[in-house]
């Protein structure tokens, strides 16, 4: 069976935590309002005060606020739920995530070995597998995933396992 050892750091456990909050809508609509719509209104307002009211400096400055605005609130949104997510785990509960991990794909469960024990999930139990170019997410409940992060795995292929996780989910439906 096929087998693959890795390690979980604080970093992964946050891009996890990232990749579950890019998929929500209610993310998705607070970065569409300060990407576009709050900087659509500058620039409105910046116009009208150029056009009607004759002051191009003040629609300038306007128009640069807006721009400021729809390039730099994405990046100080990202840097602050990063700041809150590393804020959420307790030491006690990193301790618990964060560290060395072994899979092994059996016919009929997946086991995890870590250090505090080993752990068997029967494939049905087991959701959906997401792979990126830096991480695979094998996800036991809606919110919460086994986290493979490429750069850490120090045995084993994660492509072949990857696909071998995804053949036995799909066996199990």
């Amino acid at each position: 069976m096929s087998e693959i050892h890795y390690e979980v750091r604080e970093k992964d456990l946050i891009a996890f935590n990232e990749h579950q909050m890019q998929n929500t809508e209610s993310v998705q609509k607070v970065l569409r309002r300060h990407q576009a719509i709050l900087p659509g209104i500058l620039v409105v307002l910046s116009l009208l005060l150029m056009l009607l009211a004759q002051d191009i400096l003040a629609g300038v400055v306007v128009g640069v606020v807006a721009a400021l605005w729809g390039g730099l609130s994405p990046i100080y949104l990202k840097w602050n739920w990063r700041k809150q997510l590393k804020q959420m785990y307790s030491d006690e509960e990193k301790a618990c995530i964060l560290g060395h991990y072994t899979l092994k794909i059996e016919p009929k469960e997946l086991v995890e070995t870590t250090s505090q024990g080993e752990s068997r999930m029967p494939w049905k139990d087991i959701l959906r597998i997401e792979a990126d170019k830096h991480y695979a997410f094998i996800f036991i409940s809606l919110d919460t995933a086994l986290i493979i992060p490429r750069a850490t795995v120090s045995k084993g292929a994660l492509h072949e396992f990857v696909k071998q996780v995804d053949r036995h989910i799909t066996e199990a439906e």
